[in-house]
């Protein structure tokens, strides 16, 4: 899994003049999350390039790993006005999600079929913290400035987003060295496996 964060903060001036005309929100601070939408599905990149691509920005030890496959996506926030009342919504957008998988695993084969299962949990996973995000709370109502909220919402979503690593573990990637029969390893030409998607 790898997602690249972007923060946007919308709250213009003069749509902040136009809020002091309206009654206060009761919650002056609302979360939002879009619907994480289904990946686009690339199977034409060998495991080599899928790893460079999950690797990029990432400080890895070592460089140690191979991706077999991974969901890629843009996370995107951004803070705006409420229209209805006094108050900030703070949105959750998912950008180009796209779901890998490497070209080395025919579309018929057990290891593709494999593959998929792994990167379409971590879709799973995107979902449930698109949920999670929705049902955030602001802990200070009093200091609601835009900026104070977005990197709060910054840092509430790098938490969420830990459950994508956790689920990355070396059990879930050991799991790889028995099923199958050993094809992800023969397709790759690999004694063992040291990681199995992203």
């Amino acid at each position: 899994m790898r997602a690249a964060f972007l923060a946007v903060l919308l709250a213009l001036p003069a749509a902040l003049a136009r809020a002091a005309d309206l009654p206060p929100c009761s919650e002056p601070v609302r979360y939002a999350a879009d619907w994480f939408p289904s990946p686009e599905l690339d199977h034409a990149k060998p495991s080599a390039q899928i790893t460079s691509l999950g690797n990029e920005g990432k400080k890895k030890a070592g460089g140690k790993g191979v991706q077999l496959g991974h969901v890629m996506v843009q996370t995107q926030l951004s803070v705006t006005p409420q229209t209805s009342c006094a108050g900030i919504v703070v949105r959750l957008g998912f950008v180009n999600p796209v779901l890998r998988i490497a070209s080395e695993f025919p579309k018929d084969s057990c290891s593709y079929e494999r593959v998929l299962n792994h990167e379409h949990t971590h879709v799973r996973i995107w979902r449930d913290i698109a949920a999670q995000f929705r049902q955030l709370h602001y802990p200070w109502p009093e200091r609601a400035a835009s900026a104070t909220v977005l990197a709060n919402a910054r840092q509430a979503l790098a938490t969420l987003a830990r459950a994508q690593a956790e689920f990355d573990s070396p059990e879930e990637y050991a799991r790889n060295n028995v099923l199958c029969n050993g094809e992800i390893q023969r397709l790759l030409k690999l004694p063992s496996m040291a990681s199995a998607g992203g």
